[in-house]
């Protein structure tokens, strides 16, 4: 068997800022309680770690003390949240991924030139549902099928977003349809660059591979989005999200073995999946040499 890593693994930028920040609340101020809306990345493992640290979760505000205070997830909140946050005089401290206030400032940008706010995502996603709510009123749409003259009916002047993780090329391929509708679009191209690397190195490795292991949460839509593109091109693709599953992997001998993550896995994790690996039929490839300054490797999925 020979293992080959994607050359970029577990954290992007944004989670790992994320990470971070809470990581150092939760350690210098013992003495606040802090209070998780929703999750603050789409990663169980991460999860489970922060909460051990004392983090606590919750679905709405009602369920914050006066005393607690508030952290906002890396995917982006609505500008009512902030509104909610101010009425209830609760401290907070936004964790938003700078990538996502960019998408943000973008589609008010939008909103303000008089331009129809279209959101290429996924419907009821947080990061979604943080970009529409920072106008009156967008257009979210997830695949080129949905772009229809009924749902466009009216609009001459579109503005265009997408979420940071979304494919590339179906994002593309939705511009085009809207573009054969709607009279004047500007797309901004919002989906970060580290998404776009990620998505590029897996379908260029996953074409030379035998078999494919996406290492991340099906609740993460990078990851999902990662493991979509390599199953397209290779059926011999797998999602897991703990070590254990490899051994449930057929893996003929002599194959090679492809791994990528999703941009919120923890390094360990990643570590222990390629250790597994490893152990099988004489694996090959030298994958230790990529996973050794792993973030989250010797932590317990932390940063």
């Amino acid at each position: 068997m020979k293992i080959v890593l994607s050359e970029t693994l577990s954290y992007c930028f944004g989670v790992r800022k994320t990470l971070e920040l809470t990581d150092r609340l939760l350690a210098e101020r013992p003495d606040r309680t802090y209070y998780m809306l929703g999750e603050i990345v789409h990663n169980e493992h991460v999860i489970e770690d922060l909460v051990a640290k004392g983090l606590r979760i919750v679905q709405t505000l009602e369920d914050v003390p006066p005393d607690g205070v508030v952290i906002l997830q890396s995917h982006g909140s609505a500008r009512k949240r902030y509104r909610e946050l101010e009425e209830r005089a609760l401290e907070y401290v936004d964790a938003t991924c700078p990538m996502v206030k960019i998408i943000h400032d973008r589609i008010r940008e939008v909103e303000a030139e008089g331009r129809t706010p279209v959101v290429i995502g996924q419907v009821g996603h947080e990061e979604v549902r943080g970009i529409v709510g920072q106008v009156a009123r967008a257009i979210v749409v997830k695949t080129p099928d949905e772009v229809t003259p009924e749902l466009f009916e009216g609009v001459r002047r579109a503005g265009i977003v997408a979420q940071s993780t979304f494919i590339e090329e179906d994002a593309l391929r939705i511009v085009e349809r809207i573009r054969g509708i709607v009279p004047d679009v500007v797309f901004h191209d919002t989906i970060c660059q580290p998404t776009k690397t990620r998505q590029r190195e897996v379908e260029s490795h996953t074409r030379r591979a035998d078999c494919v292991i996406v290492i991340g949460s099906k609740h993460s839509a990078n990851t999902m989005h990662l493991f979509h593109i390599a199953r397209k091109i290779n059926p011999q693709t797998h999602l897991i999200d703990k070590p254990e599953s490899v051994e449930t992997i057929a893996i003929p001998s002599g194959a090679t073995v492809f791994v990528a993550s999703g941009a919120s896995t923890p390094g360990e994790l990643i570590v222990e999946v390629v250790r597994r690996l490893e152990a099988r039929d004489g694996a090959s490839g030298r994958p230790e040499e990529k996973t050794a300054a792993l973030p989250g490797k010797g932590k317990g999925g932390g940063a």
